[in-house]
């Protein structure tokens, strides 16, 4: 009994303090290019810079974020408790065809997540939150990084 209190207590991350420094989030679908694929950190000049897809399988484009912006991928980190992410998730039979995703945060007070599945991934909505508010900032950049060849 009193094992299973302590495990209770422990199972929880504490949430970050500091300021989100980067976060990248890409999912596969059995393809050479990813189905989705996000990037956003700080440049060493203290910009936000965003490389993102406007839509699945499609180009990177850039452009840069203001703190306020970063500052919604970090929120959405918090709501959804992504900091409590196991490390991996995995389904509980044999999948043949499928996905796979990572995601990682990292933090101005040293502390950072990482999370990754294939075929299984956590509870809530905030990966899909994650890739919805990089596809919502990404929708007015007009500058390419890199075009998706789909023939590979």
């Amino acid at each position: 009994m009193m094992g299973g209190l302590i495990s209770m207590l422990s199972c929880g991350t504490k949430a970050p303090e500091g300021e989100l420094l980067s976060v990248e989030y890409v999912k596969n679908e059995m393809s050479m290019v990813p189905d989705y694929e996000g990037h956003a950190e700080r440049a060493t000049d203290g910009t936000f810079l965003l490389k993102a897809m406007k839509e699945g399988h499609g180009s990177l484009f850039q452009k840069q974020l203001s703190k306020e912006e970063m500052s919604q991928l970090r929120q959405i980190i918090l709501e959804e408790k992504m900091y409590n992410y196991k490390e991996h998730y995995r389904p509980p039979f044999q999948v043949m065809d499928g996905y796979q995703w990572y995601f990682n945060a990292r933090f101005s007070d040293g502390s950072s997540i990482y999370s990754s599945g294939s075929n299984a991934k956590p509870r809530g909505e905030g990966l899909q939150r994650i890739r919805d508010c990089m596809m919502r900032l990404i929708a007015d950049a007009d500058s390419v990084v890199e075009a998706h060849d789909d023939d590979l």
